[in-house]
């Protein structure tokens, strides 16, 4: 099977990839997948550009299991839907017997990414993750890029016509049985934009509500 690029990126291939590749190629939207490999590219040209030595196949499971989290399979969580996509990614790497230390890199990598301030502070895995979010959602890092590489990129992966506001609201519909957890994230803006009238909470209102006697 000939080996797929774009923009200048191998694409990988292994039968784990393939099979990730299908996995969330059947669970989540076109919108979503195709956020997922845009992101995957912006990540490796982004190591390369910053010689951050990385493990493409695993960066490309990450970059998949990205917004699993907020899919139907997860209308019950609880939970953050960073930790359920992490969660996700951690069990199908076991499931190909990755080591403890791989699985590390990719749930970190995939929790973290929307955390702001410390993903840039952490192992290139997740510190490249959340670049290449913040590149395909915002262009952040675009400069360091070939313009014609990012053309390349969105031909290949396009945005479909009312991007922005429908990814807001894929977002917001994984999260609204769940807005706890959101607080400290970005996911709290992304909720309180879908709904003005949402509450998220927030941590002075913790303390102050706090039935701590100290």
């Amino acid at each position: 099977m000939t080996t797929r690029y774009v923009a200048g990126i191998p694409i990988p291939d292994s039968a784990m990839a393939r099979a990730a590749t299908e996995l969330m190629r059947d669970n989540q939207s076109s919108l979503l997948f195709d956020a997922a490999r845009r992101t995957f590219v912006f990540a490796r040209l982004l190591g390369n550009s910053r010689e951050l030595r990385h493990d493409p196949e695993l960066l490309y499971i990450a970059a998949l299991f990205l917004r699993i989290g907020v899919t139907g399979l997860y209308r019950h969580s609880q939970q953050r839907y960073e930790i359920d996509s992490a969660d996700a990614a951690a069990a199908f790497l076991s499931g190909y017997g990755r080591s403890r230390e791989d699985i590390g890199q990719v749930w970190d990598a995939v929790a973290l990414h929307t955390t702001p301030g410390i993903p840039a502070h952490k192992p290139p895995m997740t510190a490249l993750l959340s670049a290449a979010v913040d590149t395909d959602m915002l262009g952040t890092y675009s400069q360091a890029l070939c313009p014609g590489a990012i053309d390349r990129i969105f031909r290949e992966f396009p945005r479909e016509p009312g991007f922005k506001i429908k990814f807001l609201h894929t977002l917001a519909l994984g999260q609204l049985h769940r807005p706890h957890s959101t607080f400290g994230t970005v996911n709290a803006d992304v909720l309180a934009f879908h709904d003005r009238h949402m509450k998220v909470g927030g941590f002075c209102e913790q303390v102050l509500a706090s039935k701590w006697p100290y």
